[in-house]
């Protein structure tokens, strides 16, 4: 039976489509809902289609449930045969080691304790590991088989290749081309550690495979994509763990990996959305516990800001596909909303009182009250609207392009998990939230600097490019947290989020501002190459991460001049048609305009006009950068050209379909590689670079801070929820309880009857194990030694872990829930099975989680004897 959204969104994608083509061209050049369409809308046609489709799906998307929508993001995507994939399961070992690390990030446990609820519940996982996939072109791949062989037969060793190790070594496999080999030749290449986006509750690799393809393709590399778990099921720090367990397993693989240990130095983070924002968390873990760093990091539209406490959020609503409630609400399911803290409070307790009767440490065998609190379904009414914000417009602070009103901060960490929020208007209403805005986490932690960048320190990380759009909602938090990246100085840390986050505390001392290189595409909406790498600006946007990457991962190769057999021959000098549409890969500007030049019989000697290195002069402003004009030199001092070409090959800059180009004298194009050195082999190594690109791929000056929205906000307003943001969370929660009343009372009877049934299958569970099986004496307490490797479910008896009310962990309602328990109920009661920690935690529904240190050997044991 297909997903509902998939009909859903079937159902309406002909008539989006229709009336799209009409309104493109009849109405391009008139408004349009009292908006001018932009300029990349009425320049494409299969962009204004793409944009359409993909921000009504979005929208639609929210009528879904969330076990709906990440069900629809979790189907499976083949890939193309020229595409080698090789799924891999990261151990619990790399997960236990990053558990160590985040612990120690996190303030060591006390302070973990209180800030995220405990050290444990956010180990749980549904898998023994971390599902993850490695991506590469099977041309790339050959390639650098057959460079490797020859280097082995020289005697030499390829310079690109990372620190080899024979005992990590994989043994060589009869059928290198399965699906589910690893062979040991794919060491050589380059590598990405991708995260995808979807808010932290939805998307996959699989959703976002074309994309993670041609990124490897761009570098003629690799890239370990990683599906991390996902919210409101698994909160926040729980993906957290995951990537960084990810990136241990690439720089330290466990015995019995496949992979070669990877030269961190030779490793590029990479994330777009909620992935950019879990990579930039990743870099600050990285940095706050003296792990390796990357060689860089590339943020393709992060969200840095969960408290939206930016003018875009507000003003960008139109031009973005992002829907306009944001994407907190979706249609009511037993797993979201979550239950109310009492609720909560209450499974808590009760799962507590059975482990302890089921390990016979309760005396009484005294069940917990079933008693629960009614959930009040009605919420509060507003009086006010958002229109009567914009009616006092002179009350906005100077500079802001829209009036957001009062502020209130978020509840405290140590309100007892209390989600509540209250603001008080200027006119004196209350406007009161409850419920939990965001499903990564809870209200209390949207300011904690693992989750909202925005506040906290970003100086002491590798080399970044940072992508925004300019039309999307996330764009001010974007340009003003590369700034803060690479001017860390003029933005200081607030002491609240010092206590919360302990490694801010005299950071400033110890590390020095991040080199970054921002890019603001004009026109363009969020994650402009994921959903619209088909666009010319989303073609130069790919061009440009690949020229980061090979510049900060030293890359960059010689290449032969161009054959001007090479390159097809155009009617016009300099025009790009959709004859060349996206052959640059791994091409130069230079080596572009030489091979045109030589086509055309235009040298450059001969005409200065039409020289190659003419199209290269004055460019966009930059601070604390260099530049060359015809040649690169890499970090280590080498002088390189700009790419490598390969034989026979058409090359270009990228172009669409149904437009040509033509190249203007003294302009220049994202990803042109001569941007991160000067003619001195002088490499770009501190400052920022600020470009802005235009629908054509230009680059030109980014305006200067004075001029950008995302600098007219107070510090004070950053990290805080303002009026308008809460209102327009009121007024779609308000259309959604009334739109879904009837499926949030048939939530809270589904969850009633899950409970029951639960409880039901739990007591079972108890009475077999209480029963001599065999002959054999029941199981003893003193059997299960705390300290010991099979002590798997410690959390359940230590009263400081509060896990958040979304958390599988402290839930017993979901269907999801109870399949897992029924599954691994039918392996448990059998006669043969061990009785063990691994046995019960995955009895219990994934409820509890092993100790990072104490259960690694009990896992690596029972995997091997499996």
């Amino acid at each position: 039976m297909s997903n509902p959204l998939t009909r859903h969104a079937g159902l309406r994608l002909g008539p989006i489509v229709l009336g799209t083509l009409v309104r493109h061209y009849f109405d391009r050049l008139t408004k349009k809902n009292g908006k001018v369409l932009t300029q990349l809308m009425q320049d494409e046609l299969l962009y204004d289609e793409a944009f359409n489709i993909v921000k009504r799906f979005l929208e639609l998307s929210t009528y879904h449930s969330v076990e709906q929508v990440q069900a629809f993001a979790n189907n499976r995507t083949p890939s193309p045969p020229s595409v080698r994939v090789v799924r891999v399961l990261i151990p619990i070992s790399c997960c236990d080691e990053a558990a160590a690390y985040l612990i120690e990030a996190l303030g060591g446990e006390d302070h973990a304790k209180r800030i995220v609820g405990g050290t444990k519940w956010w180990q749980v996982r549904g898998l023994a590991g971390i599902d993850a996939e490695w991506i590469t072109t099977k041309k790339d791949w050959q390639q650098d088989k057959k460079r490797h062989t020859q280097s082995k037969k020289n005697g030499t060793t390829c310079p690109p290749a990372p620190p080899t190790n024979d005992a990590t070594a994989s043994p060589q496999t009869s059928n290198p081309e399965a699906s589910t080999t690893y062979h040991s030749d794919m060491d050589e290449l380059r590598c990405i550690l991708y995260a995808h986006g979807g808010g932290y509750f939805f998307g996959s690799v699989d959703q976002e495979r074309y994309s993670i393809q041609r990124h490897a393709r761009k570098i003629n590399g690799r890239v370990l994509a990683v599906n991390y778990r996902l919210a409101p099921q698994y909160p926040f720090p729980c993906a957290l763990q995951d990537i960084l367990a990810a990136f241990l397993y690439l720089i330290r693989p466990p015995p019995g990996a496949a992979h070669q240990p990877v030269d961190p130095a030779h490793i590029v983070v990479m994330g777009d959305s909620a992935g950019g924002n879990l990579m930039l968390a990743l870099l600050q873990v990285l940095r706050d516990t003296k792990l390796p760093m990357p060689a860089g990091g590339v943020l393709i539209s992060p969200w840095c800001d969960f408290t939206h406490s930016f003018p875009s959020v507000h003003t960008n609503t139109d031009t973005d596909i992002i829907p306009p409630y944001g994407l907190s609400l979706q249609k009511p399911s037993p797993l979201w909303p979550p239950p109310s803290d009492e609720v909560t409070r209450i499974a808590r307790s009760r799962l507590r009182k059975r482990i302890r009767q089921l390990i016979l440490l309760n005396a009484d065998g005294g069940e917990a009250e079933d008693c629960v609190a009614p959930v009040d379904p009605s919420r509060r009414s507003m009086t006010e609207s958002i229109a009567s914000l914009d009616e006092h417009d002179e009350d906005k602070p100077s500079g802001m392009p829209v009036n957001v009103g009062t502020t209130a901060p978020l509840p405290s960490v140590d309100e007892g998990g209390s989600q509540t929020i209250r603001l008080r208007t200027k006119s004196g209403e209350i406007l009161t939230v409850d419920s939990q805005i965001h499903l990564y986490t809870p209200n209390s932690l949207l300011e904690h600097p693992l989750v909202s960048h925005a506040l906290s320190y970003l100086g002491g990380l590798p080399p970044l490019i940072v992508i925004a759009g300019d039309k999307e909602v996330l764009r001010d938090e974007i340009i003003y947290c590369a700034h803060k990246a690479a001017e860390p100085s003029q933005y200081p840390v607030n002491d609240a989020v010092r206590k919360i986050y302990p490694p801010l505390v005299g950071i400033e001392s110890r590390h020095q501002p991040t080199p970054a290189h921002l890019q603001v595409y004009d026109d363009a909406p969020h994650v402009l190459p994921v959903y619209f790498g088909f666009t010319t600006p989303g073609k130069f946007c790919y061009r440009a991460i690949a020229n980061f990457i090979k510049h900060v991962t030293g890359m960059t190769t010689s290449i032969q001049p161009s054959s001007p057999d090479s390159v097809t021959s155009t009617s016009q000098p300099g025009l790009l048609t959709s004859e060349y549409e996206e052959r640059v890969e791994d091409a130069s500007n230079l080596q572009f305009l030489n091979a045109m030049s030589a086509n055309h019989g235009a040298s450059a000697s001969a005409d200065p006009t039409r020289s190659p290195m003419r199209l290269l002069g004055a460019r966009s402003s930059r601070v604390g950068f260099f530049r060359v004009k015809s040649s690169q030199v890499s970090p280590s001092g080498v002088s390189t050209s700009f790419g490598q070409r390969k034989s026979g090959k058409r090359v270009s800059l990228p172009e669409t379909r149904s437009t040509s180009q033509v190249l203007q004298p003294g302009v220049h194009y994202a990803g042109e590689a001569s941007v991160y050195c000067n003619q001195a082999g002088q490499s770009w190594k501190e400052g920022i670079i600020r470009e802005r690109v235009s629908t054509r791929g230009e680059i030109r000056p980014l305006e200067p801070k004075e001029q950008l929205d995302a600098f007219s906000v107070p510090s004070s307003m950053i990290g805080v929820l303002s009026e308008r943001t809460l209102r327009r969370y009121m007024d779609g929660k308000a259309l959604f309880d009334n739109r879904f009343r009837k499926d949030m009372a048939a939530v809270e009877k589904l969850r009633r009857r899950n409970t029951d049934l639960a409880k039901k299958e739990f007591s079972k569970v108890i009475l077999h194990l209480r029963e001599p099986r065999d002959g054999k004496e029941k199981v003893k307490a003193s059997t299960l030694d705390p300290s010991s490797g099979s002590w798997g479910w410690a959390w359940a008896l230590d009263e400081d872990e509060k896990p958040p009310p979304s958390s599988i962990v402290s839930r017993r309602d979901t269907d999801e829930a109870l399949r897992l328990a029924r599954i691994a109920d039918q392996a448990f009661l059998q006669d043969d099975v061990r009785f063990s920690g691994n046995n019960l935690w995955t009895t219990f529904m994934n409820l509890i989680s092993s100790d990072p240190k104490a259960n690694r050997n009990q896992s690596l044991s029972e995997t091997g004897s499996r």
